[in-house]
């Protein structure tokens, strides 16, 4: 499970630098563009959270509903 745990945080922090990235650049942006890219790490940040707790609940995924 720690394996996991690691994977999914890597995962997870490639996603972030590479949105981060997105809102860092030095150049002109289409409008909404930044936006687009902030909101997007909150839905990774959710996904993660998911993955992670679906990992840590010990309850079949039958059941976890």
């Amino acid at each position: 499970m720690h394996h996991d745990l690691l994977r999914l945080l890597d995962d997870h922090l490639a996603e972030l630098a590479a949105l981060r990235h997105v809102l860092a650049a030095p150049r002109p942006v289409h409008l909404g563009e930044r936006l687009s890219a902030a909101t997007e790490t909150v839905r990774s940040a959710e996904r993660y959270a998911l993955a992670v707790g679906a990992l840590l609940d010990p309850r079949p995924a039958c059941v976890r509903r």
